[in-house]
């Protein structure tokens, strides 16, 4: 689906189906769309229960699993299982390679949202894990409510200047998040319908944001998306990002 283009660098594309694996909705990378760094990777995934999906590699790069329904499980490497529920959320910062994977938990299906940025090709440092847990704190601003996953104020830090919230709308409402001159920034449809500076986004669309200082988002009840951003030029490693 050809992307819908404004002059302020805002355009809607279609997630596209893949099922080599699992169901899954592919922004990035996708036939309409096979690059936009520093994602690598935008997609949201649903799995049937009783499934162990196979663990798959990542290296020089920072993963963010968010689950979105369901119970599932979250392995890294050989360490043990880890239980995540609902609004529960992993962020991965690997140099050198390693393997994770995400199954549904004994009981039901998950449906999860997965974002990868790429980090320098010189990077080489162990693997870190940060969690953020499913009751972490949410902010009302204009009548959304936001819940911060990555980034300033929020209970994972990113190496490379990640930033990532969740917005639920309970009313209609117009909310104008923060994105930045030097950043690009992905605003993923999960629910519900909205627009995004006038531009309409359903659930298994996004927009693809760059060079603007914000975006104006308007929901009605039920919206909820994932908004990332990250600069388009590397970024020194914050205080206390740092794998380990």
């Amino acid at each position: 689906m050809p992307g819908r283009t404004t002059t302020r660098s805002i355009r809607i594309v279609a997630g596209e189906i893949d099922t080599r694996t699992v169901a899954t909705r592919l922004v990035l990378p996708s036939a309409g769309q096979p690059v936009w760094p520093p994602f690598l990777r935008v997609a949201e995934s649903i799995a049937a229960r009783g499934r162990t999906l196979p663990p798959h590699a990542h290296e020089r790069e920072e993963v963010l699993t968010y689950v979105t329904e369901g119970f599932a499980v979250y392995q890294l490497g050989r360490d043990p299982p880890d239980a995540l529920s609902q609004g529960a959320a992993r962020l991965l910062t690997t140099g050198a390679r390693v393997e994770h994977r995400v199954s549904p938990a004994q009981g039901g299906a998950i449906r999860w949202f997965n974002l990868v940025v790429g980090l320098p090709s010189a990077e080489t440092r162990a693997p870190r894990i940060q969690s953020a847990p499913a009751n972490s704190p949410t902010v009302e601003i204009d009548t959304v409510r936001v819940r911060p996953l990555v980034g300033p104020r929020a209970p994972m830090s990113s190496a490379v200047g990640l930033e990532c919230q969740e917005l639920v709308f309970v009313n209609a409402s117009t909310t104008i998040p923060r994105v930045g001159p030097r950043r690009r920034g992905i605003l993923y449809a999960l629910a519900g319908r909205g627009t995004v500076d006038d531009l309409p986004v359903e659930a298994g669309e996004a927009a693809l944001v760059e060079g603007v200082p914000g975006i104006a988002v308007h929901g009605g009840v039920g919206f909820r998306a994932m908004l990332a951003t990250a600069p388009t030029e590397p970024t020194p490693s914050i205080p206390g990002s740092e794998p380990r």
